[in-house]
């Protein structure tokens, strides 16, 4: 008796992990809003288990082959009824098939548990619109005929022809193509509009396209990618139309670089030319000649503008100017213009340094005229300077009056009157020679100092300003009204050229006007001693 109640009490327990263990597995099941749908209609994928799990347990990836989905959620919850305890976690997707025929949803695994796997039949519907019905592209190229390192500009409108808030996830595609350089003009231009009597979304993008090599190329235009969600008329549904439009195609042709040219590649249908000079004091030049002095500035500032092309092509104009010049040269600025050419502005500073006669030569710029299909030649005109030596303008020295001698009829009157006469004439000299050198050393060093100093304070208001054409200038002048050493000029010298350096960005760290102006702080007592000596 008591080993068969030994039996049973041991069946009754196996019993009861069994049921245990039964209660404990996990039920995970799949369900979609309905199995016969239509091309793009959106329907609810729902996966529930009756555990409380990590969100992480479900991946979507394998779905992305044959539907378009939406953004998952999940949420997972803990109810308590009577003292029993139901946990569960949902996942839910929107999905919309892209398919037609027999599609399936496979299963998913979740702690090694997996759903049965959901067949669904998908349809067309006559009334759902087309990608191409929705959105419609259209292209304009500037010239379909170019030759290498030659640009035009390709203007692209898509007309978005849905509410735009029913765009999902919607993206500008690039423009496609070979062996040509395509790039994007600024930033994409939406703005509203009725077209046909309908209103409508236009976005607008320019790209500039640049040849590269000779050859026939097609370019495949940009087009929105994305999706749309779109209400059926019939039976209410809500689809997911996805933006598959075929982008239209543009056809370029270059043609090969003329094999007898020779000379600098410039492909444009129009470039322009033109120059200005300038004096240092703001007068212009509009004659083929002009008249300076030594230490004088000139600024020459070139502008060339060229249809359809770009900063890298260009030209580098290389001026050989003559040595009767110091040459100060800024770098070549460019600036894009809004009908497609760019300008490049070059500007030279040129310090005249020794007198003679000098001609600032003509610059001739080759270019291809892409029109005619030949070669030309731009040319600015050259400059003839006659530079003259800056000598400072003494004041004339006053003469002074002396009246006609007087016949004095002298009697004989001892020694007295001729002691007197040499007195009177030792006075006279004195006197004379007094005012002579008061005249010296006053009035023309009065004007020359105040001229000195003129220089001098030009030259240190231009180092203030960082402007380093302006402190060559008029160290220039000082150096020519003022007895400098040689080693002043040469430390001065030292840091006006990393002055300039810098200013031309020649130099990776930023240049400190303060070491320059404790030059010339410390040449006040050396350049001037007797001014010095004078105040006390």
């Amino acid at each position: 008796m008591k080993l068969k109640r030994l039996c049973i009490n041991i069946a009754i327990a196996l019993l009861s992990i069994t049921s245990s263990f039964t209660a404990m597995a996990l039920n995970v099941t799949a369900s979609v809003t309905k199995t016969n749908v239509s091309k793009d209609e959106v329907i609810q994928l729902k996966i529930v288990a009756d555990e409380k799990l990590d969100g992480s347990k479900v991946n979507f990836d394998t779905l992305s082959d044959d539907f378009f989905m939406g953004r998952p959620s999940f949420s997972s919850s803990v109810n308590i009824l009577n003292g029993t305890r139901r946990d569960s976690s949902v996942w839910t997707i929107a999905i919309a098939p892209q398919r037609l025929g027999t599609l399936t949803i496979p299963s998913f695994d979740i702690d090694g548990v997996t759903t049965a796997p959901i067949t669904l039949t998908v349809t067309m519907d006559d009334q759902t619109p087309t990608a191409d019905e929705l959105i419609e592209v259209r292209t304009q190229i500037g010239k379909a005929e170019l030759y290498p390192k030659e640009s035009t500009t390709l203007d692209v409108r898509i007309i978005v022809k849905v509410d735009p808030r029913m765009l999902q996830n919607p993206s500008l595609s690039d423009p496609i193509a070979s062996d040509l350089d395509i790039t994007a003009m600024g930033e994409p231009k939406q703005y509203q509009a009725v077209l046909d009597g309908v209103e409508v979304l236009i976005v607008d993008q320019s790209y500039r396209v640049t040849a590269t090599q000779s050859g026939d190329y097609t370019i495949v235009a940009p087009t929105l990618r994305g999706g749309v969600l779109y209400s059926s008329q019939r039976g209410g549904s809500t689809k997911i139309l996805n933006l598959d439009s075929k982008a239209p195609e543009v056809n370029v042709s270059v043609l090969p670089v003329p094999e007898n040219y020779n000379g600098i590649w410039l492909p444009t249908p129009s470039l322009k030319a033109s120059q200005t000079w300038m004096l240092d004091n703001g007068e212009s030049i509009n004659s083929d000649s002009v008249s300076v002095e030594t230490g004088d500035a000139l600024t020459r500032t070139l502008s060339v503008t060229a249809q359809g092309g770009s900063a890298e092509q260009m030209p580098e104009l290389n001026i050989r100017n003559p040595k009767a010049f110091r040459v100060y040269p800024e770098k070549p600025s460019f600036t894009e213009n809004a009908d497609g050419s760019v300008t490049m502005t070059l500007k030279q500073v040129l310090i005249a340094k020794s007198p003679q006669v000098a001609t600032l030569p003509a610059v001739d710029i080759q270019w291809w005229d892409t029109k005619s299909k030949q070669a030309a030649t731009t040319t600015l005109h050259s400059l003839e300077v006659e530079i003259a030596a800056n000598e400072d303008n003494t004041a004339a020295m006053p003469t002074s009056s002396t009246p006609p001698p007087t016949e004095i009829v002298v009697q004989d009157s001892g020694f007295w009157p001729w002691l007197t006469a040499l007195f009177a004439a030792l006075w006279l000299a004195f006197m004379g020679l007094w005012i002579r050198e008061k005249r010296h050393s006053t009035l023309p060093s009065e004007k020359s100092s105040d001229k000195r100093q003129t220089s001098k304070n030009k030259f240190i208001q231009a180092v203030h300003a960082s402007d380093a054409i302006a402190a060559h200038t008029q160290f220039e002048k000082w150096c020519k009204e003022e007895s400098l050493s040689t080693a002043s000029i040469s430390a001065i010298k030292q840091e006006l050229e990393l002055m300039s350096a810098s200013a031309l960005g020649h130099q990776s760290s930023e240049w400190d006007k303060r070491h320059l102006l404790e030059l010339i702080e410390s040449m006040r007592i050396e350049t001037h001693p007797n001014e010095a000596l004078a105040k006390l």
